[in-house]
């Protein structure tokens, strides 16, 4: 809606616009300031420094770096026994066993060589020793496996993550099918954990997808490879492995970690597809509830195409009790709201809530604020000399549900609550879904928590009012 000049002598009209943009502004703050990557809101302007900014970088150091490299450095230290256990026998030679590798003496020199060097921490020389045992001609079929083992064992300690990658990506190609699926699981984290370190993000994506369906159980792993399909804009792909970790999760009764879900919520935003978008937000709200969410969750409310503007004022109220009614135009569009809506008490409320806050009585509209409150005050002053006649007048279903409006909006819960519930019992209500819904606002401030949840779910037929009910047991979950 476009933003119109406040005229007191006029009913206002609701500047969702301005409420928008605030909100919006609000929640790109939020996002950019906890997001997994940064700049995944400046449209990824530089890959490599996105790698330097996931926030589960530390996690992952943790998590899979260093386990991983403390996997990787545990295949070198494998090697020694059967290295110690090969003769000086020729590459040609034959063994008791058939099955037992034979391997060159030149080249178990040179393997025991870099494991000893790499157990005195002398990483360098390590490294240097497998390169020369990978470089030495007619590498046999037997000596391969143990070579590559060494040498991407020796690069990971020196942290040439590139040639770690390329190694380990040749030994697992060539691991032969009677390989136990442990030691596939254990070599594919080493790689995984190079390949990230190497920022080859194909690579990690393509392996990390190896791992899982392998049956992999470091959990980190799914929860990098979404980051990464996230710097790499396959949102598509994000958005499915998300909801793959969600069923995951909720099979290990655990709550999806909140940075997973807003990059899903991202990659509906980046496919501009409004309804996936819509219901990553609401898991988020449901699930992470905060001000943030509140603040874009509610401007949406109002620009659905199927929105009744009859409920303004309850959006209002829901912008209140999540923290989120702040600015000048917001507290003067509620409380002329009310005011127009025959809430003179809310309204007054709301006015005075503004000026304790600072917000009123200042600037240019300070004389307007100050005409509002008076406009209040003399209304209210006015229902109040009426009220005892309209309590007794009050005889059918719809009446009665006036009045219980009318003491919500005095904040007399108690008196509104047994009102609404009078009207309920009688029937013939021409906006039921409206009273319930504020019926269960009223049960709901009484601390009557399941009594509301019920009424809540009892509001059908209206789609604004259902959708209110919706979001108003998510607050009073969280609350």
């Amino acid at each position: 809606m476009s933003s119109k000049v406040l005229n007191l002598e006029l009913p206002c009209t609701l500047n969702w616009l301005q409420i928008r943009r605030k909100s919006e502004t609000l929640y790109q703050n939020y996002i950019s300031s906890v997001f997994i990557v940064r700049s995944l809101l400046i449209a990824f302007t530089n890959l490599m420094s996105c790698i330097q900014f996931f926030k589960f970088k530390p996690l992952l150091k943790r998590s899979i770096a260093n386990h991983l490299l403390r996997s990787a450095l545990g295949l070198t230290m494998g090697l020694a026994i059967p290295l110690m256990a090969v003769t000086s026998a020729s590459v040609h030679a034959q063994t008791a066993n058939a099955q037992a590798p034979v391997l060159r003496p030149e080249m178990v020199k040179l393997l025991q060589a870099s494991q000893s060097a790499s157990k005195e921490s002398q990483f360098e020389k390590a490294f240097s020793l497998a390169q020369q045992a990978m470089s030495m001609p007619n590498i046999t079929k037997d000596e391969k496996p143990y070579v590559l083992r060494t040498l991407a064992a020796s690069a990971i300690q020196v942290k040439n993550f590139g040639l770690a990658v390329s190694t380990l990506e040749t030994l697992i190609q060539e691991l032969p099918d009677t390989t136990p699926p442990d030691q596939k699981l254990a070599l594919l984290e080493s790689l995984l954990s190079a390949s990230q370190q190497a920022q080859e993000l194909e690579r990690f994506v393509k392996w990390a997808r190896v791992y899982l369906d392998l049956g992999g159980r470091n959990t980190s792993v799914r929860s990098v490879l979404i980051q990464t399909l996230s710097v790499l804009k396959k949102h598509e792909e994000v958005i499915k492995e998300v909801n793959a970790k969600i069923k995951f999760d909720e099979g290990l009764k655990v709550k999806t970690p909140e940075s997973e879900l807003r990059l899903m919520a991202y990659g509906h935003r980046m496919l501009k597809d409004e309804p996936g978008y819509n219901a990553a937000l609401r898991l988020l709200l449901q699930t992470y509830p905060s001000k943030a969410y509140w603040a874009e969750v509610i401007p949406r409310v109002a620009r659905q195409t199927n929105f009744n503007t009859r409920f303004d004022l309850d959006l209002y109220r829901l912008l209140e009790v999540t923290g989120n009614l702040e600015d000048v135009t917001e507290y003067t569009d509620m409380a002329s709201q009310a005011l127009k809506n025959g809430f003179p008490a809310e309204s007054l409320r709301v006015v005075e809530l503004a000026y304790s806050a600072g917000i009123f009585g200042k600037g240019s509209d300070a004389a307007n604020h100050q005409k509002l409150r008076q406009q209040a005050q003399q209304k209210l002053t006015e229902d109040e000399k009426a009220m005892p006649a309209l309590e007794k007048s009050a005889k059918d279903a719809n009446t009665i549900a006036s009045l219980a409006d009318v003491y919500a909006s005095q904040q007399k819960w108690e008196l509104a609550s047994t009102t609404y519930s009078k009207a309920i019992e009688m029937g013939g209500l021409r906006r039921e879904a409206e009273v319930r819904l504020h019926a269960g606002i009223a049960l709901s401030k009484l601390g009557k928590k399941a009594e509301a949840e019920k009424m809540w779910d009892n509001v059908q037929g209206e789609p604004t009012a259902v959708e209110l009910a919706q979001l108003w047991k998510i607050w009073q979950k969280a609350n």
